[in-house]
Protein backbone atom coordinates (compact mmCIF):
# COMPACT_ATOMS: atom_id res chain seq x y z
CA UNK A 1 0.00 0.00 0.00
CA UNK A 2 0.97 3.51 -0.41
CA UNK A 3 2.96 5.15 2.17
CA UNK A 4 1.51 8.63 1.95
CA UNK A 5 -2.12 6.86 1.23
CA UNK A 6 -1.23 4.93 4.56
CA UNK A 7 -0.59 7.82 6.46
CA UNK A 8 -3.33 10.00 5.87
CA UNK A 9 -5.64 6.77 6.82
CA UNK A 10 -4.22 6.45 9.64
CA UNK A 11 -3.84 9.86 10.87
CA UNK A 12 -8.14 10.44 10.57
CA UNK A 13 -8.52 7.57 11.92
CA UNK A 14 -6.71 8.24 15.07
CA UNK A 15 -8.97 11.43 14.83
CA UNK A 16 -12.12 9.45 15.12
CA UNK A 17 -10.67 7.19 17.29
CA UNK A 18 -9.50 9.99 19.73
CA UNK A 19 -13.10 11.82 20.09
CA UNK A 20 -15.33 8.69 19.90
CA UNK A 21 -13.17 7.28 22.76
CA UNK A 22 -13.28 10.52 24.49
CA UNK A 23 -17.19 10.82 24.24
CA UNK A 24 -17.44 7.16 25.59
CA UNK A 25 -15.90 7.96 28.20
CA UNK A 26 -17.27 10.92 29.19
CA UNK A 27 -21.19 10.46 27.85
CA UNK A 28 -23.82 7.19 28.69
CA UNK A 29 -23.33 4.77 25.86
CA UNK A 30 -24.32 4.69 22.87
CA UNK A 31 -24.58 2.06 20.33
CA UNK A 32 -23.94 4.32 17.31
CA UNK A 33 -20.96 5.71 18.46
CA UNK A 34 -20.06 2.53 20.07
CA UNK A 35 -20.36 1.06 16.22
CA UNK A 36 -18.24 4.29 14.75
CA UNK A 37 -15.18 3.31 17.84
CA UNK A 38 -15.70 -0.80 16.99
CA UNK A 39 -15.12 -0.19 13.61
CA UNK A 40 -12.24 2.61 13.25
CA UNK A 41 -10.81 0.49 15.86
CA UNK A 42 -10.72 -2.28 13.87
CA UNK A 43 -9.67 -0.62 10.95
CA UNK A 44 -6.85 0.96 12.53
CA UNK A 45 -5.11 -2.71 13.59
CA UNK A 46 -5.61 -4.06 10.35
CA UNK A 47 -4.23 -0.45 9.13
CA UNK A 48 -1.41 -0.84 11.71
CA UNK A 49 -0.39 -4.24 10.37
CA UNK A 50 0.22 -3.22 7.08
CA UNK A 51 2.00 0.21 7.96
CA UNK A 52 4.49 -2.37 9.92
CA UNK A 53 4.84 -4.67 6.70
CA UNK A 54 5.24 -1.28 4.43
CA UNK A 55 8.06 -0.08 7.59
CA UNK A 56 9.63 -3.07 9.19
CA UNK A 57 13.12 -2.51 8.48
CA UNK A 58 13.04 1.26 9.96
CA UNK A 59 10.67 -0.25 12.45
CA UNK A 60 12.94 -2.73 13.43
CA UNK A 61 16.01 -0.05 13.73
CA UNK A 62 14.05 1.98 15.94
CA UNK A 63 12.95 -1.12 18.13
CA UNK A 64 16.57 -2.85 18.66
CA UNK A 65 18.40 0.56 18.74
CA UNK A 66 20.88 -0.20 15.63
CA UNK A 67 23.87 1.92 15.54
CA UNK A 68 22.86 3.79 18.58
CA UNK A 69 23.57 4.74 22.01
CA UNK A 70 23.14 2.60 24.82
CA UNK A 71 20.01 4.68 26.37
CA UNK A 72 19.27 5.08 22.83
CA UNK A 73 18.98 0.53 22.44
CA UNK A 74 17.24 0.58 26.10
CA UNK A 75 14.58 2.74 25.09
CA UNK A 76 12.28 0.30 23.76
CA UNK A 77 12.49 -2.56 26.11
CA UNK A 78 11.75 0.06 28.60
CA UNK A 79 8.78 1.73 27.27
CA UNK A 80 7.22 -2.04 26.51
CA UNK A 81 8.05 -2.90 30.17
CA UNK A 82 6.26 0.33 31.77
CA UNK A 83 3.53 0.08 29.14
CA UNK A 84 2.92 -3.92 30.06
CA UNK A 85 3.33 -2.86 34.09
CA UNK A 86 0.32 0.25 33.19
CA UNK A 87 -1.75 -2.97 31.63
CA UNK A 88 -1.26 -4.82 34.51
CA UNK A 89 -2.13 -2.87 37.11
CA UNK A 90 -5.06 -1.60 35.51
CA UNK A 91 -6.36 -5.51 34.62
CA UNK A 92 -5.69 -5.95 38.51
CA UNK A 93 -7.92 -2.44 39.56
CA UNK A 94 -4.84 -1.43 41.49
CA UNK A 95 -6.11 1.41 43.10
CA UNK A 96 -4.25 4.42 42.25
CA UNK A 97 -4.66 3.36 38.40
CA UNK A 98 -8.94 2.51 39.19
CA UNK A 99 -9.08 6.11 39.41
CA UNK A 100 -9.74 7.47 36.00
CA UNK A 101 -11.92 4.60 34.79
CA UNK A 102 -13.56 5.28 38.35
CA UNK A 103 -14.14 9.03 37.42
CA UNK A 104 -15.37 8.63 34.09
CA UNK A 105 -17.63 5.68 35.10
CA UNK A 106 -19.32 8.71 38.06
CA UNK A 107 -19.22 11.19 35.37
CA UNK A 108 -21.60 8.95 33.04
CA UNK A 109 -23.96 7.49 35.41
CA UNK A 110 -24.37 10.46 37.19
CA UNK A 111 -26.12 11.96 33.84
CA UNK A 112 -28.38 9.12 33.73
CA UNK A 113 -29.00 9.99 37.81
CA UNK A 114 -27.31 6.23 38.30
CA UNK A 115 -24.74 6.31 41.39
CA UNK A 116 -22.55 3.20 41.70
CA UNK A 117 -21.97 1.45 45.30
CA UNK A 118 -18.81 1.09 46.74
CA UNK A 119 -17.58 -1.14 49.50
CA UNK A 120 -14.14 -0.35 49.76
CA UNK A 121 -13.93 -0.17 53.98
CA UNK A 122 -11.22 2.26 55.84
CA UNK A 123 -10.56 -0.23 59.43
CA UNK A 124 -9.77 1.22 62.00
CA UNK A 125 -7.55 -1.60 64.08
CA UNK A 126 -7.55 -0.78 67.66
CA UNK A 127 -4.46 -2.98 68.45
CA UNK A 128 -4.19 -1.88 72.52
CA UNK A 129 -7.68 -2.16 72.96
CA UNK A 130 -7.92 -5.26 76.29
CA UNK A 131 -10.39 -7.57 76.39
CA UNK A 132 -11.46 -11.20 75.51
CA UNK A 133 -14.34 -10.10 73.31
CA UNK A 134 -13.89 -9.07 69.73
CA UNK A 135 -15.90 -6.04 68.87
CA UNK A 136 -16.73 -4.54 65.33
CA UNK A 137 -18.86 -1.85 64.41
CA UNK A 138 -19.19 -1.01 60.34
CA UNK A 139 -20.62 2.20 59.27
CA UNK A 140 -21.47 2.39 55.63
CA UNK A 141 -21.17 5.68 55.32
CA UNK A 142 -25.02 7.46 54.05
CA UNK A 143 -25.89 10.93 51.14
CA UNK A 144 -25.15 13.01 54.48
CA UNK A 145 -21.74 11.42 56.14
CA UNK A 146 -19.28 14.69 55.93
CA UNK A 147 -16.60 13.52 58.62
CA UNK A 148 -18.77 12.57 61.78
CA UNK A 149 -17.21 12.50 64.89
CA UNK A 150 -18.78 9.31 67.07
CA UNK A 151 -17.67 7.16 70.43
CA UNK A 152 -18.69 3.57 70.57
CA UNK A 153 -19.37 1.94 73.98
CA UNK A 154 -20.99 -1.03 76.15
CA UNK A 155 -23.07 -0.83 79.05
CA UNK A 156 -24.95 -3.24 81.10
CA UNK A 157 -28.75 -3.80 81.07
CA UNK A 158 -29.60 -1.47 83.08
CA UNK A 159 -27.96 0.98 81.42
CA UNK A 160 -24.57 1.56 83.10
CA UNK A 161 -21.58 2.16 81.35
CA UNK A 162 -18.98 -0.40 81.60
CA UNK A 163 -15.95 0.93 78.89
CA UNK A 164 -15.69 2.54 75.88
CA UNK A 165 -14.66 0.72 72.86
CA UNK A 166 -14.07 3.25 70.18
CA UNK A 167 -13.93 7.68 70.21
CA UNK A 168 -12.54 10.00 67.69
CA UNK A 169 -8.99 10.97 68.69
CA UNK A 170 -10.00 14.81 68.33
CA UNK A 171 -12.88 14.21 71.22
CA UNK A 172 -10.93 11.99 73.55
CA UNK A 173 -7.89 14.60 73.69
CA UNK A 174 -10.03 17.59 72.72
CA UNK A 175 -7.42 19.06 70.37
CA UNK A 176 -8.16 19.51 66.63
CA UNK A 177 -4.61 20.59 65.15
CA UNK A 178 -2.41 18.27 63.06
CA UNK A 179 0.57 20.39 64.31
CA UNK A 180 3.04 20.14 67.65
CA UNK A 181 1.06 23.11 69.26
CA UNK A 182 -2.47 21.85 70.16
CA UNK A 183 -5.27 23.38 69.75
CA UNK A 184 -7.69 22.73 72.36
CA UNK A 185 -11.37 23.15 71.64
CA UNK A 186 -14.24 21.98 73.88
CA UNK A 187 -17.08 20.16 72.24
CA UNK A 188 -19.58 20.02 74.66
CA UNK A 189 -22.27 19.67 72.14
CA UNK A 190 -20.51 16.59 69.88
CA UNK A 191 -21.49 13.57 72.25
CA UNK A 192 -22.91 14.29 75.03
CA UNK A 193 -24.74 11.35 75.71
CA UNK A 194 -21.42 9.35 75.83
CA UNK A 195 -19.47 11.43 77.83
CA UNK A 196 -22.33 11.82 80.36
CA UNK A 197 -22.41 8.03 80.51
CA UNK A 198 -18.67 8.29 80.65
CA UNK A 199 -19.22 10.42 83.68
CA UNK A 200 -15.70 11.61 84.30
CA UNK A 201 -15.43 15.78 84.39
CA UNK A 202 -12.63 17.18 83.16
CA UNK A 203 -10.67 20.41 85.08
CA UNK A 204 -13.05 22.66 83.17
CA UNK A 205 -16.26 20.98 84.77
CA UNK A 206 -17.13 19.74 81.29
CA UNK A 207 -17.69 16.21 80.65
CA UNK A 208 -15.64 16.25 77.33
CA UNK A 209 -12.21 14.54 77.96
CA UNK A 210 -9.21 16.85 78.07
CA UNK A 211 -5.95 15.32 77.10
CA UNK A 212 -5.53 13.25 79.88
CA UNK A 213 -7.51 10.08 79.60
CA UNK A 214 -6.08 7.08 80.52
CA UNK A 215 -8.91 5.40 79.76
CA UNK A 216 -9.58 6.40 76.19
CA UNK A 217 -5.72 6.01 75.09
CA UNK A 218 -6.09 2.52 74.06
CA UNK A 219 -9.39 3.30 72.08
CA UNK A 220 -8.96 6.32 70.40
CA UNK A 221 -8.64 6.37 66.83
CA UNK A 222 -8.21 8.25 63.53
CA UNK A 223 -11.70 10.36 62.48
CA UNK A 224 -13.45 8.22 59.57
CA UNK A 225 -13.57 9.58 56.08
CA UNK A 226 -15.49 7.31 54.01
CA UNK A 227 -16.77 3.77 55.06
CA UNK A 228 -15.53 2.02 57.73
CA UNK A 229 -15.00 -0.73 60.38
CA UNK A 230 -13.58 -0.23 63.84
CA UNK A 231 -12.22 -3.19 65.32
CA UNK A 232 -12.26 -3.42 69.47
CA UNK A 233 -11.87 -5.31 72.06
CA UNK A 234 -14.11 -5.71 75.19
CA UNK A 235 -14.27 -7.19 78.62
CA UNK A 236 -18.26 -8.02 79.03
CA UNK A 237 -18.18 -11.49 79.54
CA UNK A 238 -19.34 -10.98 83.40
CA UNK A 239 -21.84 -8.46 82.88
CA UNK A 240 -24.59 -10.79 81.47
CA UNK A 241 -26.31 -9.09 78.41
CA UNK A 242 -25.09 -5.80 77.72
CA UNK A 243 -26.05 -3.16 74.73
CA UNK A 244 -23.51 -1.71 72.76
CA UNK A 245 -23.85 1.79 71.48
CA UNK A 246 -22.77 4.46 68.86
CA UNK A 247 -23.38 8.22 69.09
CA UNK A 248 -22.36 9.93 65.80
CA UNK A 249 -22.89 13.80 65.83
CA UNK A 250 -21.86 15.98 62.49
CA UNK A 251 -21.36 19.70 62.88
CA UNK A 252 -23.36 22.58 60.98
CA UNK A 253 -26.06 19.95 59.27
CA UNK A 254 -28.60 22.59 60.41
CA UNK A 255 -31.84 21.76 59.08
CA UNK A 256 -35.53 23.84 59.36
CA UNK A 257 -35.67 22.86 63.15
CA UNK A 258 -32.40 22.70 64.33
CA UNK A 259 -31.43 25.98 62.58
CA UNK A 260 -28.85 28.74 63.52
CA UNK A 261 -30.91 31.18 65.50
CA UNK A 262 -33.28 28.35 66.88
CA UNK A 263 -32.06 28.72 70.66
CA UNK A 264 -30.83 32.07 70.21
CA UNK A 265 -30.13 32.45 74.51
CA UNK A 266 -28.41 29.13 74.43
CA UNK A 267 -24.58 30.28 74.81
CA UNK A 268 -23.02 27.27 73.15
CA UNK A 269 -25.80 26.67 70.49
CA UNK A 270 -25.90 29.90 69.39
CA UNK A 271 -22.29 30.88 70.59
CA UNK A 272 -19.31 29.06 70.47
CA UNK A 273 -20.51 25.93 69.70
CA UNK A 274 -20.00 23.64 66.39
CA UNK A 275 -23.61 22.71 66.43
CA UNK A 276 -26.08 21.54 63.93
CA UNK A 277 -28.43 18.72 64.57
CA UNK A 278 -27.86 17.05 67.72
CA UNK A 279 -26.02 13.65 68.30
CA UNK A 280 -27.87 10.09 67.25
CA UNK A 281 -27.39 7.52 69.10
CA UNK A 282 -27.85 3.82 68.01
CA UNK A 283 -27.84 0.38 70.10
CA UNK A 284 -27.96 -3.36 69.62
CA UNK A 285 -28.14 -6.07 72.53
CA UNK A 286 -25.52 -9.20 73.27
CA UNK A 287 -27.44 -11.94 74.97
CA UNK A 288 -24.81 -12.94 77.27
CA UNK A 289 -25.77 -16.70 75.80
CA UNK A 290 -24.59 -15.58 72.82
CA UNK A 291 -20.96 -15.40 73.53
CA UNK A 292 -19.61 -18.71 72.66
CA UNK A 293 -16.55 -17.63 70.29
CA UNK A 294 -19.09 -17.53 67.16
CA UNK A 295 -19.38 -14.31 65.10
CA UNK A 296 -23.05 -13.13 66.43
CA UNK A 297 -24.45 -10.15 63.85
CA UNK A 298 -26.94 -7.50 65.06
CA UNK A 299 -27.95 -4.23 63.34
CA UNK A 300 -27.43 -1.15 65.46
CA UNK A 301 -31.02 1.00 65.20
CA UNK A 302 -31.80 4.52 66.37
CA UNK A 303 -32.78 4.68 69.91
CA UNK A 304 -32.74 9.22 70.06
CA UNK A 305 -30.32 11.88 70.13
CA UNK A 306 -28.49 13.75 72.60
CA UNK A 307 -28.60 17.17 73.73
CA UNK A 308 -28.29 19.79 71.20
CA UNK A 309 -25.67 21.86 72.77
CA UNK A 310 -24.86 19.68 75.17
CA UNK A 311 -26.16 20.68 78.44
CA UNK A 312 -27.20 17.06 79.47
CA UNK A 313 -26.42 13.62 78.87
CA UNK A 314 -30.41 12.91 78.58
CA UNK A 315 -31.32 10.58 75.67
CA UNK A 316 -34.10 11.86 73.84
CA UNK A 317 -36.07 9.36 71.98
CA UNK A 318 -38.32 11.73 69.55
CA UNK A 319 -36.30 11.98 66.56
CA UNK A 320 -38.77 13.46 64.19
CA UNK A 321 -37.19 16.41 63.69
CA UNK A 322 -34.31 15.28 62.53
CA UNK A 323 -33.64 15.06 58.72
CA UNK A 324 -30.88 14.56 57.17
CA UNK A 325 -28.55 13.74 60.45
CA UNK A 326 -30.34 10.47 59.87
CA UNK A 327 -28.78 9.88 56.72
CA UNK A 328 -24.71 9.85 58.16
CA UNK A 329 -24.82 6.60 58.59
CA UNK A 330 -26.71 4.13 55.93
CA UNK A 331 -26.04 1.17 58.19
CA UNK A 332 -24.62 0.28 61.31
CA UNK A 333 -23.29 -3.41 62.03
CA UNK A 334 -22.19 -4.82 65.27
CA UNK A 335 -20.37 -7.91 64.86
CA UNK A 336 -19.42 -9.77 68.42
CA UNK A 337 -17.54 -12.91 69.06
Amino acid sequence: MNRRLLGNILIISIIILSFSGVFMYLKPYSKNMASVHTFFGLAFILLIVFHIINNKKPLFNYISGKNKSVFKKLQAPFIFGAIIIVAIGLFLNLPGLRKVYNFGNAFRNSQIGKFEETFDYDIIKLENAIGDISIDVEIKRGESFKYPLLAIWAEDSLGNYIETLYVSKVIATSNYSKEKEPEIIRRPEALPYWSHKRGIKASDGLFVPLGDAPDLDAVSGATPTSNFIVKSKASIRDYGNVRVLMEINQSFDWNEYYSQNRFPDDKVYSGNGYVGQPSLVYAASIDATSLTGEANYKIMEVIGHGHHSGQNGQLYPDVSNITSAKHIAERVILTVK
